[in-house]
């Protein structure tokens, strides 16, 4: 029996080229799927090498046909790729944000190949598995949580007797309707499982990083999350000298180096955890890794034995800023020390992942700033990125089963299930008919809060953390950022409109929020504190020499540099070159605001803009005379006025000494890149 897997498909919710060429979406379709390849090892030790169909590589080339982004049919051009396996059987890995695409799929599958059959797995199919099989016809089998093991035995039901009571973890069609075997027991010995079959992919060909499983399951029992429902609750970890020993494989074939370990509880067995670190230390052989880790299982000392081992990020599930939400959802972490881990990570050198979520049915305003505080405080940390999510009622948790009969269903009600700024009408279709099988395109009404003023300061704050980091965290130190939010909000709504879902997302993406941002604050009363004052004044130049373009004449030349001068050479600031005069230190009110102190006022200090080696528009500190050099060369005056004027502010230098140093200090801010000199027919060196 010949198999064809397909990927769970994680970027076809963004369809406009510009979502699609952005460097985290094409980081996310590169990322290899675990799951599916360790079926296809496991499928390959019984015999059979199967085809394997990346969606998303499939996605992105859809994308780029003519039309393709418009058409909404690439279920069926999924399906005819798939088909041309000629597979007996077709198994579908599945998550929860694009199970409806899946479905789609499946079901094109089988209109093309009607006797084949189809298979599906992974977290979102085993949990709600009865209902897709009683809802979607094309749906053959449904294997329950780790398949490894008990793939196999359906594989021999198939070849033989088809008596598929047997096969524990399967979810199928008899005579009378839907059965569900009893659920397969947990695999206790990961280093019994098959590596992934990664060389049934092009996954790794070009990455600069892998991904390891590290272990199964988690002790805990939050009440959002999902992971107990298809992992199990019986933590496993696969010992040092496995992960090792696929850390040299991939190291030896690709070239890889840095490893993303993946486990959501890694660091819940201590003991676990130094082991591997100190194994790590002792094969010395340069990896590098990251994980996910609680903020309560772990400590200065494991977070310094983590970095030297080669561990180079973190991610921390906080979840909420308030401890009487933490009780609510079972999360149960001491916030202080949650501060604590962010800042012993940061004194490391390790970057962090700060999770957050609102949302939550109890949740209330003041709730909600205690978040708010926690987001602010990991943003003041250069190496961290904070994260704020609106909850998804993700089938099967209990927070689903206790308000699935309140859950309603909105425009984009949630980006842990959709990213994108449009959704698929098909997919749309599906959601709004099985609320039960799709509820985490749902929201859950929150009587404490207003939904509108959630999904936009979650848009606000993603924008602003990646765009005006330092001055959102100016701005919470000097005023309450909800307040804050709410009259920004207001004036955003009259200027704008009322923007709602996906036009809203739109906006806060594009480029008009950046600048609407800069002029609200321009006329707001928080621009009399000197910090938010000078950043607002840096983000308003970096803007103006962002949009500016060079003004040079057709007939002239910018002359290469070192190159004599002569004078009637025109020397201009570079279009993108602007100065700026502060009283403070740039670098000092960073690191004030990152110690929430107040910055020490330093007389004048000038800043110039200037594009770096990678194209990217930086302020750099320059000095006076550097600044006096950029402001005289405006384009309008030959290099031998602007020499007369540069040596009439020195008046304390010899005559002589003045004009060497007028013209040092112009070929300077040519060398630098601050400014161009062009060159008209005729002109006669100096």
């Amino acid at each position: 029996m010949h198999c064809c897997l397909i990927t769970a498909p994680t970027v076809t919710e963004f369809r406009s080229q510009g979502e699609l060429l952005s460097e985290a979406v094409q980081l996310a379709a590169s990322l290899p799927q675990l799951g599916i390849l360790s079926v296809a090892a496991v499928l390959e030790s019984c015999g059979d090498i199967p085809h394997l169909i990346d969606a998303n590589t499939a996605y992105l080339e859809y994308a780029a046909m003519p039309g393709g982004l418009h058409a909404d049919t690439f279920a069926e051009y999924l399906a005819e790729i798939a088909v041309r396996s000629n597979a007996d059987l077709y198994g579908f890995s599945s998550i929860c944000s694009t199970y409806p695409l899946s479905i789609r799929v499946a079901r094109a599958v089988k209109n093309l190949r009607p006797y084949a059959m189809i298979l599906f797995g992974g977290p979102q199919a085993s949990v709600v598995d009865a209902a897709t099989l009683a809802a979607f016809p094309c749906v053959d089998f449904i294997l329950r949580g780790e398949v490894e093991q008990t793939l196999p035995s359906l594989f021999q039901e198939l070849h033989r007797d088809y008596n598929f009571s047997q096969v524990r973890g399967l979810t199928y069609r008899d005579g009378t309707g839907v059965r569900r075997n009893p659920n397969a027991p947990v695999i206790e010995d990961l280093d019994d499982l098959p590596p992934p079959a990664y060389h049934l992919s092009k996954y790794l060909a070009k990455s600069t990083s892998a991904s390891i499983e590290l272990g199964r399951g988690c002790p805990f029992s939050c009440t959002f999350c999902s992971t107990n429902d298809f992992f199990r609750r019986k933590f496993r970890l696969r010992s040092p000298a496995r992960v090792l020993k696929e850390m040299r494989e991939i190291a030896e074939v690709y070239g890889i180096h840095h490893f993303k370990l993946v486990h959501d509880m890694f660091t819940v067995d201590r003991k676990r955890v130094v082991a591997f670190c100190e194994a790590m230390l002792a094969c010395d052989e340069g990896f590098t890794w990251e994980c996910s880790a609680r903020t309560d299982c772990v400590d200065r000392e494991l977070l310094e034995l983590m970095a030297r081992s080669g561990c180079r990020s973190i991610f921390f599930g906080i979840e909420t800023g308030s401890q009487k939400m933490q009780r609510v959802i079972d999360k149960d972490l001491d916030l202080e020390r949650a501060r604590e881990m962010l800042d012993i990570a940061e004194q490391v050198g390790m970057k962090t992942t700060a999770a957050l979520i609102t949302g939550f049915p109890e949740e209330d305003w003041e709730d909600l700033r205690g978040t708010l505080r926690i987001f602010t405080y990991a943003a003041r940390h250069a190496r961290s990125h904070p994260q704020l999510n609106i909850l998804a009622p993700l089938a099967g948790t209990p927070i689903h089963a206790d308000h699935k009969n309140e859950m309603v269903l909105e425009e984009l009600c949630s980006d842990m299930s959709h990213q994108g700024l449009t959704q698929s009408r098909q997919d749309l279709a599906l959601i709004r008919s099985y609320p039960d099988i799709f509820p985490n395109f749902y929201m859950i009404p929150v009587k404490g809060l207003d939904r509108d003023v959630l999904f936009e300061l979650r848009e606000f704050l993603s924008m602003t953390v990646e765009c005006f980091r330092w001055l959102l965290c100016s701005i919470d130190q000097a005023t309450d950022l909800l307040c804050f939010h709410e009259e920004w909000r207001t004036w955003r709504v009259k200027l704008r409109g009322d923007l709602i879902g996906s036009d809203l997302r739109r906006y806060y993406v594009g480029s008009l929020f950046r600048g609407d941002f800069l002029r609200f604050l321009s006329e707001h009363r928080l621009l009399e504190n000197p910090a938010v004052r000078a950043l607002v004044r840096a983000e308003e130049m970096l803007t103006a020499a962002g949009e500016a373009q060079e003004n040079a004449c057709a007939e002239h030349v910018a002359i290469a540099v070192g190159e004599p001068l002569q004078p009637a050479d025109v020397p201009r600031a570079r279009g993108t070159t602007r100065t700026l005069k502060l009283e403070y230190k740039l670098e000092e009110i960073v690191t004030s605001i990152a110690a929430r102190t107040e910055p020490e006022q330093r007389g004048e200090v000038f800043y110039a803009t200037r594009v770096d080696d990678k194209g990217t528009l930086r302020l750099v500190e320059i000095s006076t005379s550097l600044a006096a050099v950029i402001k005289v060369c405006d384009g309008s005056q030959t290099v031998a006025k602007v020499l007369d004027r540069l040596a009439d502010d020195l008046p304390q230098l010899e005559e002589e000494a003045r004009s060497y140093v007028s013209r040092r200090l112009l070929s300077g801010a040519h060398a630098a890149g601050f400014v161009d000199i062009y060159r008209t027919p005729g002109g006669i060196p100096t």
